[in-house]
């Protein structure tokens, strides 16, 4: 099999094969007048191709593209780049004097309002909160899950044994229950749990959205309720979370990981899930990403309300300080706990006490307060940056971000601070390098590494994405956000699938999103904006012996990563939803446009 950039190319010849019908495939909502625009043709056809206006007048005519192969659909493909095409308006291919596919848009505005949906998702994703119908149409729904009384963990009779089996310290013989109240917060995917690793990489991305495209950010408006009108509309609705992980801070300072079920519902509306709910166990991951979170926050907010921002920096500094106490306190799945477990089988830490120093370093650093920034400089440096990350089981790429992107911060640190920023800066480019490489040689012009196909493969696109805007912001090199474009192009239509992965967005999108609350609203349409989770030769979600009826039919016939995905509720492997894929869409999304929209720059670091 040819590796992923291996890509074969041949001359077509005169008499060359026409494939009859071929379908474009294309981003659906379209581009902006000045992005690359990329459009994939399935197949080998030696006839050019036309672009026309609705008018039927012709405005750009492309040759017969060379062919090329793409071993993760096992299909040939042609490219054709019609970037030429910068007028606003609306275009058909044509071939052979008939029109292919769908039109074509160009518009300054065309990710807007995807940005705007993929962000008000996290609304619909609110837990203990009725969502009324002024805000949330005909999605409303009664609340659910007040979790105003939460059972710790291992402090009861049910899940002491457990819990002593998990963290390997003797059983509790007569355990007095412990609760706490831990109200708000999203819930995280499909299911009604709210969990602190999940929440940590989603939020700093929404926040790391704000903080780069700064005016365009505090220019967006949607239609949330409004507690803080003071606030920026994507800063409301993250602190609604942020809420929430303050209250799953123990007095210790060490951070509980999750608040759920033992066990996963089913496809039943919030309000009747009436499951006893568990805050379980601190570990270090949870309160290291909880930390780094903190700090992140407390700058952005202190404009806003210094007490506020206060109270988390305080949170991060005891949450760091909990984990350096405790290097071995990683989180193990009890036996009796079977919702999600944000895990890595490889866990050390590493990557989680990287990312935290360095957003500590930072918050300190830029308050002018040197003495309290100096220990966590001296951990990061200590602890190098790897060629990983940017998803929540490695945060290597994201703590890369930080020191690079606030440069000047860490360089005033002295010869330490300087070196990290040019290690980060190494990491971050480095990274980005290789998936441009990628993304110029691939049969679908689609920056993304073979590791890039597993569950959640399209926030790993997303994620892709967002490396790359960043190389641009470093740099200010236009060919990152070419690439950042193919990434998008990919999740809105430019697929072998030929569907939009976000929920309503694109001429033909998922519809059935393993969701509960869409499973359960009576409602046709899914809420829009989400980005489901994508294929991937996975396929845990498959009935094998006939007899699960929650599992999916048989799917293995697709034997090709781009092409394992199923349209189904029943698939939780490819199909379901979660807030960490779809901060990075709204990042990717949001940033394209603040970076298309004229006038409107990133954020001065």
């Amino acid at each position: 099999m040819k590796k992923f950039n291996s890509v074969f190319w041949s001359v077509l010849g005169a008499g060359a094969f026409a494939a009859a019908s071929a379908v474009p495939l294309m981003n659906q909502l379209g581009f902006t007048p000045d992005a690359e625009k990329i459009v994939i043709i399935p197949g080998h056809d030696a006839n050019p191709v036309e672009v026309r206006d609705l008018g039927g007048k012709s405005v750009l005519k492309l040759p017969a593209a060379m062919v090329g192969e793409w071993e993760f659909s096992g299909e040939e493909t042609q490219v054709y780049d019609f970037s030429s095409v910068n007028k606003p308006g609306t275009y058909r291919l044509f071939r052979n004097g008939e029109y292919l596919g769908n039109p074509i848009a160009v518009a300054p505005d065309v990710y807007e309002d995807l940005t705007k949906a993929a962000l008000k998702w996290f609304y619909f994703q609110r837990a203990g909160m009725a969502l009324e119908p002024q805000y949330a149409g005909k999605w409303a729904r009664a609340a659910g899950h007040m979790d105003d009384k939460v059972v710790v963990y291992g402090t009861d009779k049910a899940t002491a044994k457990n819990f002593a089996e998990a963290t390997g310290t003797p059983v509790q013989k007569n355990p007095k229950t412990k609760y706490i109240k831990s109200a708000r917060g999203w819930y995280d995917a499909g299911d009604y749990g709210k969990y602190i690793v999940n929440s940590g990489i989603t939020v700093w991305t929404l926040l790391a959205l704000y903080e780069e495209f700064t005016p365009y950010m505090d220019s967006l408006r949607w239609n949330i309720p409004r507690k803080f009108e003071k606030l920026p509309a994507i800063l409301e609705e993250v602190r609604y979370n942020l809420d929430w992980m303050l209250t799953m801070q123990d007095k210790d300072g060490g951070v509980y990981h999750k608040v759920s079920s033992l066990n996963f519902c089913g496809s039943i509306a919030p309000e009747n899930d009436g499951a006893t709910r568990y805050a379980i166990i601190k570990n270090l991951t949870a309160s290291l990403d909880f930390a780094g979170v903190m700090a992140q926050a407390s700058v952005i907010y202190s404009k806003f309300d210094k007490a506020y921002a206060d109270k988390m920096l305080k949170a991060a500094e005891a949450a760091y300080a909990w984990a350096k106490k405790n290097p071995t306190a990683f989180y193990k799945q009890p036996s009796d706990v079977q919702t999600g477990s944000y895990a890595p089988g490889d866990e050390n830490g590493k990557d989680e006490f990287r990312f935290a120093a360095a957003e500590l370093f930072a918050a300190f650093a830029k308050s002018g307060d040197a003495a309290k920034a100096a220990p966590y400089l001296a951990d990061l440096k200590a602890n190098p940056f790897t060629p990983n990350g940017a998803w929540w089981g490695d945060m290597n790429m994201i703590a890369a971000f930080r020191v690079a992107m606030d440069s000047a911060a860490f360089a005033g640190a002295g010869d330490d601070g300087k070196a990290l920023v040019e290690d980060a800066r190494k990491t971050v480019l480095n990274e980005a390098n290789n998936l441009r490489a990628v993304g110029d040689t691939s049969a679908y012009r689609l920056p993304a590494f073979p590791w890039s196909w597993n569950w959640g493969s399209n926030s790993a696109m997303a994620n892709n994405g967002m490396v790359l805007i960043h190389a641009y912001l470093l740099t200010g090199d236009r060919s990152y956000v070419d690439g950042a474009q193919q990434d998008m192009d990919y999740l809105l239509g430019k697929n072998p699938m030929e569907i939009s992965y976000v929920t309503g967005f694109g001429y033909r999108s998922a519809r059935n999103p393993h969701h509960r609350p869409s499973e359960s609203d009576f409602v046709d349409d899914p809420v829009p904006g989400m980005l489901v989770g994508g294929p991937h030769l996975g396929k845990q979600d498959i009935d094998l012996n006939g007899t699960e009826h929650w599992k999916c039919p048989n799917y293995a016939a697709a034997d090709k990563p781009a092409l394992a995905y199923l349209d189904n509720r029943c698939s939780y492997a490819t199909n379901e939803v979660a807030i960490n894929w779809n901060a990075p869409l709204a990042y990717l999304a949001g940033a394209l446009q603040a970076i298309y929209n004229a006038g409107v720059k990133p954020a001065k670091k």
